[in-house]
């Protein structure tokens, strides 16, 4: 687990410095989701201090997805900002949270989208079906048996919430690299 930042500075240019490396837009959703994964900060502290570099003309919003998201770039002033003092953030953060932000733009870049259904079987157990799908190919195909209604529903919400983690659950588990989890 990472230690979380908790001085706003540190945070906002710790924004700039992972948009400034990833290099393409992103909308605030992505920028502090990653963050929020990695335990580096809050969503809200996050969003919260995306707001105010908006406002600072730090990031700025360079076009819409077409679900109405805005996505963002770093401005030439914010580079300068990142270059200039991401020194003073801790590198074993900055690499976890780069990483993380790979694997989850690129699942969404992929055109990966997800399945996920139960039914009831004759001995009153749940059978959950779970699959993800990448340009028309199946990349994941998971069923597993439940004893409940309440443990389907709950692993489906957990699969729709994070269909990446549970990918990269299951490739670290089945190939034996289960630091790959905690990456």
């Amino acid at each position: 687990m990472q230690i979380p930042m908790v001085d706003k500075n540190e945070i906002k240019i710790f924004i700039l410095y992972l948009m400034n490396r990833i290099g393409y837009p992103l909308s605030c959703a992505d920028v502090c989701s990653i963050m929020h994964q990695e335990n580096v900060v809050s969503y809200f502290d996050c969003a919260d201090c995306f707001a105010e570099l908006i406002d600072m003309a730090h990031v700025l919003e360079v076009e819409k997805t077409e679900g109405g998201e805005a996505l963002y770039i770093v401005t030439e002033t914010g580079k300068s900002i990142a270059t200039e003092l991401s020194d003073t953030l801790s590198p074993g953060i900055k690499e976890a949270s780069y990483r993380s932000a790979i694997r989850h733009l690129s699942f969404r870049k992929r055109n990966a989208s997800i399945d996920c259904y139960y039914n009831e079987l004759p001995n009153g157990k749940f059978f959950v079906h779970c699959e993800i799908i990448e340009n028309g190919r199946k990349v994941l195909d998971i069923n597993v048996e439940v004893d409940s209604k309440a443990e389907a529903d709950n692993m489906m919400v957990n699969f729709r919430r994070k269909p990446e983690i549970v990918y990269r659950g299951t490739l670290a588990l089945v190939s034996g690299e289960r630091n790959y989890i905690f990456e």
